[in-house]
């Protein structure tokens, strides 16, 4: 507490206000009811109102604290009959001197407890209420807390927003990638292309006669209805699979090898090593793990210069008339359920990803697709920033909120309204002197 105190306030500690005691070491969570049901009192565990018991030690209003663990400082309000078990550390106030809801914003905040332990941390209890304390009127203390309550609201609501912007922008990036690669990003560009304008029929044909072996397309490709001018061909007649050059090199022997050439998994860079088996411009797409389902990142992804990639990544190139870009995008569009095998570790097996059905435009429009679509994933990119950014100062608001509620900075002191309503008022000072006495 520092040395400034706003009018009216009084300088006291907590332990002079408040009883406390540890929650009951007889009550063991493993040995309580998980769930209520009549007859049947509500527990609270270091973990928070999450237990049942047979019978009730407290009765009325109190704050729990956990008092041990991950969540030490997390304090949770207590009313009716009740019980707390081990690991906690109830704290009742003196409901003449200090509001429950007021006490709550202190308790509540875990920067505001002195603790011990590392591997197990915990709350010193003594210490943390034997400090000074600022406290206001009791009837300022009730405006800070509506104040407070009224501001949190405010920023839950605007974080909320921005985490649906978050799933916005998500899906915003899946809808280009559907539209880039099914022809109605671009249907304005064929639409101003002259009649003679190349189709991709040849380039598809030209592709499969190189690509003798490449299977044909199987599972949904019937189903795809693509613009006049594109082909539906394999994807395995678009690219030369290096998949053989591909060495894998253990983590320990990896660290002997530290170097500045990246090394490549299934997900992007996962190490540095010494030396590289590929020079050049490459995309590398994940041949096993969930996020093939789940697609948290980027399936497919670039990778450029001299790296190494380990046998958890397809490496291709494409072939002539075929852009890398355009491929990138493909591959991030699909839906890769019926072409993976395996649910404990999904698998993208080369046969299968040769036999993708891949809509292929012409090669002028391909490259108009990955200018679209990057310009809208630069945006993208632009607004997530902004929102991350915005989410960052949201999340730092509420200590902010609090630390002005704490100096007497955020509502009007109990004597400034005084003053200006010309009434009297009872300092904290003396509403102390007042409890003592009585």
């Amino acid at each position: 507490m520092s040395g400034y105190l706003p009018e009216g306030w009084a300088k006291t500690t907590l332990a002079s206000i408040c009883a406390h005691r540890s929650g009951s070491s007889k009550l063991i969570k493993g040995k309580l009811h998980a769930e209520g049901r009549p007859g049947l009192y509500q527990g609270f565990s270091a973990s928070g109102p999450d237990v049942w018991c047979d019978s009730w030690e407290h009765e009325g209003e109190a704050l729990v604290v956990s008092a041990v663990g991950t969540r030490c400082g997390k304090a949770f309000r207590a009313r009716g009959r009740w019980s707390a078990i081990a690991n906690t550390h109830v704290v009742w106030p003196d409901l003449e001197a200090i509001d429950l809801d007021y006490l709550f914003l202190h308790l509540n905040n875990e920067a505001f407890w002195v603790k011990g332990g590392s591997a197990q941390p915990f709350v010193k209890v003594r210490e943390t209420l034997e400090r000074p304390f600022a406290l206001p009127p009791l009837p300022e203390q009730r405006r800070i807390v509506a104040k407070v309550e009224a501001l949190l609201a405010e920023v839950n609501a605007a974080k909320a927003r921005l985490a649906r912007a978050s799933l916005i922008l998500r899906r915003l990036r899946q809808a280009v990638l559907a539209s880039a690669c099914s022809g109605r990003l671009t249907e304005d560009f064929r639409a101003r292309a002259s009649r003679a304008a190349p189709s991709a029929a040849g380039l598809a044909e030209a592709l499969r006669r190189t690509s003798p072996a490449a299977p044909g397309p199987g599972g949904d490709g019937g189903a795809t209805r693509l613009p006049a001018s594109w082909a539906l061909c394999p994807f395995g007649a678009l690219v030369d699979n290096h998949d053989g050059r591909r060495v894998p090199v253990r983590s320990t022997a990896r660290e002997a090898r530290r170097g500045p050439y990246p090394y490549y998994g299934a997900s992007g860079v996962i190490d540095w090593i010494d030396g590289y088996l590929f020079d050049g411009d490459y995309l590398l797409i994940a041949e096993d793990g969930a996020n093939l389902l789940s697609r948290s990142t980027a399936v497919a992804f670039p990778a450029s210069g001299r790296f190494w990639v380990n046998n958890h990544a397809h490496v291709v190139q494409p072939k002539a008339g075929v852009l890398l870009g355009y491929l990138e995008m493909l591959l991030n569009s699909l839906d890769l359920q019926h072409h993976v095998t395996g649910s404990a570790q999904p698998k993208l097996t080369q046969a299968a990803l040769n036999g993708i059905p891949a809509p292929v435009p012409p090669t002028e429009e391909q490259a108009e697709i990955v200018r679209r679509a990057q310009a809208l994933f630069a945006l993208a990119s632009a607004i997530e920033e902004r929102v991350a950014a915005a989410a960052a100062r949201a999340d730092r608001l509420p200590q902010t909120i609090l630390a002005r509620a704490f100096s007497g900075e955020l509502v009007p002191t109990e004597a400034e309204l005084a003053r200006a309503e010309g009434r009297d008022y009872e300092p904290a000072e003396a509403l102390l002197r007042r409890l003592r006495r009585g």
